[in-house]
């Protein structure tokens, strides 16, 4: 019998709600610090995660967790790990622009069960967990039905050393740009995938992102009817570096055109 995961989720939506509200309460009045070039940290950064992580514990003192902030690391011996990003778009945070989240994702044995992402700028909760589908403020939601690419609207999140894969990302960028509608660089990978559970957007793709960015979004286009690889197509992997999220209807096309603009291989 499959084990239940909804209340795991409740729990995971209610601290993701309390954690924005403290977040918006800070939300136009933060000041940054560098942690190195191009990524900041700021004080509402820490304490989320402090809140998430007394939240969590509470209510499941033998479970892990793997967050960004503070270096919070996972213990490999215990087969229940949370993977939370308290703060995900903190540059757009500290300047002002709506367009960040809090998420929280759960592991269990391994496999991604639980994600909840939450846009307190919106008031909009999207949560999913395994076999119960995925919702938006409580109403179920799918990804996009487009079966073209050429009918697609794609999500990118470039690295924070994008001079040193410069050529890639350019590469990346334009054939999708000349394939589709259009690409958006959100600057929130949680919030990305959230929305394309909910049929936003029909791809989004990276060459690297964070677990703690890409868990619960992962879970959540699952969930909606969605597909994620690496991408090169082999089985998504939370701990590797790329990943390829699409409505499932337009993968095939879009690992197509990741290997266009790669090149025939020396």
């Amino acid at each position: 019998m499959n084990q239940d995961y909804r209340p795991y989720q409740a729990v995971a939506e209610r601290v993701a709600v309390e954690a924005g509200e403290l977040l918006l309460q800070a939300y136009g009045q933060v000041s940054a610090r560098q942690k190195r070039s191009g990524d900041l940290v700021t004080d509402a950064d820490l304490a989320s995660q402090k809140l998430i992580t007394e939240r969590l514990a509470e209510s499941f003192p033998d479970h892990t967790l793997l967050a960004e902030e503070e270096e919070v690391g996972p213990d490999p011996s215990k087969p229940w790990r949370w993977v939370v990003d308290p703060l995900d778009g903190t540059i757009n945070f500290a300047h002002g622009f709506p367009y960040w989240c809090v998420s929280i994702a759960l592991e269990h044995e391994d496999r991604l069960v639980v994600g909840v992402v939450h846009d307190p700028s919106r008031g909009t909760t999207y949560s999913a967990s395994e076999g119960a589908g995925t919702t938006r403020n409580g109403r179920p939601v799918r990804v996009s039905a487009a079966d073209r690419l050429r009918d697609s609207l794609i999500a990118t999140a470039l690295p924070i050393d994008f001079l040193e894969d410069v050529d890639r990302q350019v590469a990346y960028f334009l054939r999708f740009s000349s394939k589709t509608h259009s690409v958006r660089r959100t600057g929130s990978s949680a919030l990305n995938l959230a929305l394309l559970a909910s049929g936003a957007f029909e791809v989004c793709y990276a060459t690297f992102m964070h677990p703690w960015d890409a868990a619960a979004g992962v879970v959540l286009v699952r969930e909606a009817g969605g597909m994620v690889t690496e991408l090169s197509g082999a089985p998504y992997d939370l701990y590797a570096e790329g990943i390829l999220a699409t409505n499932g209807q337009v993968h095939a096309e879009a690992l197509r055109t990741l290997a266009e603009a790669r090149g025939p291989r020396p």
